[in-house]
């Protein structure tokens, strides 16, 4: 039986060990459907061994559709990595504030998380005393509203985002080994750190976790200060939610 450190698989492909023992390469989406059969189990140390097959799998988890409802109830049901989340994202966005962008464009563009948005924000205590302390922010919100019919395309820093309302369907007939890999390499911190790094890189894993994961993660950006002060700066960009906000302080402003 071949040894798999003698086994080498071209660029894209993933060496699985099956439950015979037998050594095979494969694409990375038929890896994780082998795993979800039962026909082959995720071996630490054959990836550890080969960090680009290990970025690999990774890529193809994060931006595989069918899996990302098991990283959002993963996220839900453990408050540890809720949290190791939650502060990676915190320092990945303080040394590039583009990623909030992924965060904030499709929850500011869809209409339904937008007003939940708002009514976040309002509840924030430090959102709002920031708000009520940005002069651009007060000058803008009781301004007229704009005119109505923008789209989130006049926003320069939001991509078209797709919100799909429908329950998710997994693709898989057993989704405890997958969420059995998730596990493990989410309790590798390396890993974890990784993996969340190409999460909030992904502007599609976002808006699918959007609704979802709403409150945790804007708490998250309106418990830091600098992080507040940019959120707010990107929203008065954004044409459709600074009409929204302007409706919802006309009905409130009596």
């Amino acid at each position: 039986m071949a040894d798999p450190d003698t086994i080498t698989c071209k660029s894209g492909h993933l060496l699985l060990q099956k439950n015979d023992g037998t050594p095979t390469c494969v694409m990375p989406s038929t890896y994780l459907i082998l795993i979800d059969r039962g026909f082959g189990n995720y071996d630490s140390s054959i990836m550890s061994k080969r960090p680009e097959m290990m970025n690999q799998l990774m890529q193809n988890m994060v931006s595989n559709e069918k899996l990302m409802h098991h990283w959002h109830e993963m996220m839900q049901k453990n408050p540890i990595i809720m949290m190791n989340t939650m502060n990676d994202w915190i320092s990945q966005m303080k040394v590039n504030p583009e990623f909030m962008k992924n965060i904030l464009g499709p929850m500011a563009s869809d209409p339904q998380l937008r007003e939940k948005m708002i009514q976040a924000m309002k509840k924030h205590s430090h959102m709002e005393n920031s708000l009520k302390m940005h002069s651009a922010w007060m000058d803008s919100v009781h301004h007229p509203m704009m005119k109505s019919g923008m789209h989130s395309s006049s926003c320069s820093w939001c991509p078209s985002y797709k919100m799909d309302s429908s329950s998710p369907s997994t693709g898989f007939s057993n989704s405890d080994r997958i969420m059995d890999v998730m596990h493990e390499l989410w309790v590798n911190s390396g890993i974890s750190y990784e993996i969340h790094q190409l999460m909030i890189q992904n502007p599609s894993h976002m808006s699918k976790m959007s609704e979802q994961m709403m409150n945790p993660i804007l708490d998250s950006i309106m418990d830091d200060e600098d992080l507040r002060r940019q959120m707010i700066e990107l929203l008065l960009e954004h044409p459709e939610f600074m009409n929204s906000i302007r409706h919802s302080e006309t009905n409130t402003d009596h």
